[in-house]
């Protein structure tokens, strides 16, 4: 394995993991009592739509080729 599909894997792993916790806030498991109910699903849904739109970017970008 290279670097550099290493560090793609790392980055997909942590976007999954940042939709998963997006999920996780949108059903009340990290909540806060002090949050509203509205806010809580507005947060919980961008959370998880940054970390799919993360780990779609991850997944199609294509690898940079080396001029030499």
């Amino acid at each position: 394995m290279t670097v550099e599909r290493i560090v793609r894997l790392i980055v997909m792993i942590l976007a999954a993991a940042v939709a998963l916790a997006g999920i996780l806030v949108m059903t009340g498991v990290l909540n806060n009592a002090a949050i509203p109910g509205e806010f809580r699903l507005a947060m919980g849904a961008a959370i998880f739509l940054y970390g799919v739109f993360r780990f779609t970017v991850a997944y199609f970008r294509r690898p940079e080729r080396k001029e030499s």
